[in-house]
């Protein structure tokens, strides 16, 4: 699955930070990564990564479904650059935070597995994590 690239990608989109909206967001993910020219792979990695990423964003970065978690996708030079803004609202308790990485917590751990860059800022407004996939052939 190839497209014809017509101009540089840029689309950002706004959920609320309801589970349920995974589905659709990794779809949008592997379509921007389908019309910027990624293969099949390619466009597989970017949706597992996008769906762990908000996955994160909503269950440890929103204090309810409320909040709103924001999408962005640009290319930049030579590369697809994601971005994933949560609200900030919840701050686990340590009990809380071993609690989940012993049912999970991996997924920042796989996005940088089969992403080519990833950074994590966190402030008082809430976290942005940032990713990127080379579009170099």
């Amino acid at each position: 699955m190839h497209a014809v690239k017509t101009s540089p990608l840029e689309r950002d989109l706004r959920i609320s930070a309801d589970i349920a909206l995974i589905k659709q967001v990794r779809e949008w993910a592997a379509d921007a990564a389908a019309h910027a020219g990624l293969d099949d792979d390619g466009c597989f990695q970017v949706k597992l990564a996008m769906s762990e990423a908000v996955s994160n964003a909503i269950l440890h970065g929103s204090g309810s479904s409320a909040d709103q978690v924001e999408l962005g996708v640009r290319e930049e030079g030579n590369a697809l650059v994601f971005e994933v803004k949560d609200a900030g609202g919840r701050e686990p308790s340590s009990e809380d935070w071993v609690k989940r990485v012993g049912e999970g917590g991996r997924g920042l751990e796989l996005v940088s597995l089969i992403m080519d860059e990833v950074q994590l800022t966190r402030g008082d407004g809430g976290s942005v994590l940032r990713f990127s996939k080379s579009l170099a052939a």
